[in-house]
């Protein structure tokens, strides 16, 4: 290779410093370090396109390798070319505190992330956010050691996040799942170069059901077995081998090369010719020609020899045993869809084992598999930044300051406008008229049991469809009222984090209702208002009238529903004293004859109706604004946090899109 070595590095680079990121400029980069190759993907917080693949000196898919020698430290490709150093290959593993896996792992991520930077591909340790994967069936506590060494490379703002999350996150953003499927059940099967990994999924939530050392980069140990056995140099190249160990690895990744040509070739023969030094090392000689070559016969014999590190299973019969036993573990959950990811999914034998293992599955393998978890990482960082940012933010708007607090508030006050009007109205045709007819046809006895009869009938209309009826308009109106003053303030919310604008609309009644449901208001303490009305001057009806509602604080609803919870605000918040004294003694309990009491005819009751509506009206509206309002606004603004914060969690999905 003739790319020049890198220096040893003396810490992490962290890049110029600038002002505060806006989050418009908040970088996720997805890590998908592989046992055999390793790929990196960018994307922004505020952006819609699919991440991109990073390139580290014109490589996308980077052969997990790195080499050091008194020059420098160098990775990828290149590491293998340095015949005399120090080199290490297929370092992912779970035991982490093995040297020739903690070493390796931090020097790679160092100068692979360095690297990137230095050339402007990303921005660094000291600002990107890193969303680093690894297998479903890591522990908590293998997973945390894995991170301290990802930290330890200078990669302190990164997390870790299963393989499989990252492979259904990019299903679903390239369409090839949609969130119907996904909510469903799917079995996700990630095939990389030294594990298997099965996963089932459910409604989104995951459970690791399998998980092996079946991977792909036992194949190019026998890819590398069959080919040493044709070489016509197999002698020097054994000699080569045994003096200089290091080129080992890079043999098996020439044969890695040939592997990857061949499966991802339909089944087209592949050739590759390659040069190692001669008899004395490197230089000490005239080059050897190592020969390759990979067609159907290699293939079809590589997939079925069987293999010592596979139990004596060949690396087909070890697939078929892996979904056998993941059914097994499934325990009758049959999924929807089995999802292929991971570079050897592409092996020709993945699909058509899977599809005869779950006959009744969709199986699916998106393109290029072996970016898939790569992508699905950064999508991952972006998505849940987003959500957590967008929570976060209509979480503020319902705090004590907040601004739909505030309009909660003041709506509150405004609805007794509207609502007293229309209660009062409602009392008076479907209750007070009522109960004076049927004490004038003799049905009550006398006034005091119309003022009982009067209580029920209160009681029972307030629980009525015709109650709902008479007062939904009101309410509804008022209620769109509040709506679009919060739609001023959630609009551009959701506008800001790359959401339509409405996702936080509450126009959905039933939405609202379920909340407002279970809510109910307690009877204020309102003090009675009496006034001394004579009875001279004024008409029976309206005595009558003023004198019943001088019990209207007893009148409490019973009502579990929207409109209940502001009636029972309103109606249990006050009494009505007007002329008690005129109506107190033997007259109020004494059984009038029924001839007699014809005088109180509807248009009287109207006329007394009419004449204490306003001062109903206000008694109701005073009520309100001074007891019911407050406590009201308290209960409202609780049930639209509610309700916003639901939406925004129901909305998520929406950053996927």
């Amino acid at each position: 290779m003739s790319s020049p070595k890198t220096s040893p590095k003396t810490g992490p680079k962290t890049g110029p410093k600038t002002g505060p990121k806006t989050r418009k400029d908040i970088e996720f980069v997805g890590f998908d370090l592989g046992h055999g190759e390793t790929a990196l993907t960018r994307a922004f917080a505020q952006g819609h396109a699919e991440p991109e693949i990073l390139e580290y000196r014109g490589v996308r898919s980077l052969i997990t390798a790195v080499a050091k020698d008194r020059d420098g430290v160098r990775i990828g490709a290149e590491a293998l070319s340095l015949s005399d150093a120090k080199i290490w290959a297929k370092f992912k593993s779970p035991e982490l505190d093995a040297a020739d896996v903690a070493e390796p792992l931090t020097l790679f991520t160092r100068t692979l992330v360095e690297g990137l930077a230095d050339d402007g591909s990303l921005r660094g340790p000291g600002e990107s956010r890193f969303v680093i994967g690894c297998p479903s069936g890591w522990d908590d506590d293998v997973r945390a050691d894995y991170l301290r060494l990802f930290n330890a490379a200078g990669l302190t703002n990164a997390r870790i996040v299963s393989e499989s999350r990252a492979a259904l996150m990019t299903a679903l953003e390239q369409g090839y799942l949609s969130m119907d499927d996904a909510r469903a059940s799917v079995l996700i099967v990630d095939i990389g170069s030294s594990t298997t990994d099965f996963t089932y999924c459910r409604d989104l939530a995951a459970d690791d059901v399998g998980h092996n050392v079946l991977g792909s980069g036992l194949l190019d140990n026998e890819i590398l077995a069959v080919n040493l056995a044709r070489q016509p140099h197999r002698e020097a190249i054994d000699a080569l081998l045994t003096a200089h160990p290091s080129y080992r690895p890079i043999l098996e990744f020439w044969c890695r090369e040939a592997k990857e040509a061949y499966f991802t070739g339909e089944d087209k023969p592949v050739e590759m010719i390659r040069r190692l030094p001669g008899p004395g090392g490197a230089g000490g000689g005239k080059s050897i020609l190592f020969e390759i070559r990979m067609d159907k016969a290699d293939a079809d014999a590589i997939l079925a020899k069987p293999l010592p590190s596979l139990h004596g299973y060949s690396w087909e019969g070890a697939y078929d045993y892996a979904l056998r036993e993941t059914i097994e573990q499934l325990g009758g959950r049959a999924p929807d869809t089995v999802l292929l990811t991971g570079g050897a999914s592409r092996l020709p034998l993945v699909l058509p084992a899977t599809q005869a293992a779950f006959p009744d599955a969709r199986v699916i393998r998106g393109a290029e598999p072996e970016f898939a978890i790569a992508r699905g990482l950064a999508w991952l960082g972006r998505f849940e930044f987003l959500h957590e940012s967008f929570k976060r933010e209509v979480g503020s708007l319902m705090g004590p300051d907040g601004d739909v607090t505030k309009l909660a508030g003041q709506a509150a006050k405004r609805l007794g406008d509207t609502l007293a009007p229309a209660l009062v109205d409602g009392l008076a045709e479907d209750c007070i008229r009522p109960a004076f007819r049927a004490w004038r046809s003799g049905d009550t006895r006398s006034l005091s049991d119309v003022e009982v009869d009067l209580m029920q009938r209160t009681a029972d209309w307030l629980r009525s469809d015709a109650a709902q009826a008479r007062l939904k308009p009101v309410i509804d109106s008022w209620f769109a009222g509040l709506q679009r003053d919060i739609e001023t303030i959630t609009d551009p919310l959701c506008r800001e984090h790359g959401l339509p604008a409405m996702v936080l609309s509450l126009d959905d009644s039933s939405h609202v209702s379920q909340h407002l449901e279970g809510l109910s208001l307690s009877a204020p303490n309102i003090a009675q208002l009496e006034t001394d009305t004579a009875l001279l001057g004024t008409t029976l009806a309206a005595i009558t009238v003023s004198a019943l509602l001088a019990h209207a604080n007893l009148f409490a609803p019973l009502l579990m529903n929207p409109i209940g919870l502001i009636i029972g605000g309103v109606v249990t918040g006050g009494g009505y004293l007007y002329g008690r004294k005129a109506l107190s003694g033997r007259f109020k309990s004494a059984n009038v004859p029924v001839l007699a009491r014809h005088v109180l005819t509807d248009k009287r009751i109207d006329q007394a109706t009419a004449k204490q509506r306003p001062d109903m009206v206000k008694a109701v509206h005073a009520a309100w604004d001074d007891q019911a309002a407050s406590r009201f606004g308290e209960d409202l603004s609780g049930m639209l946090g509610r309700a916003l914060l639901e939406r925004a969690d129901e909305r998520a999905v929406l950053f996927l899109i």
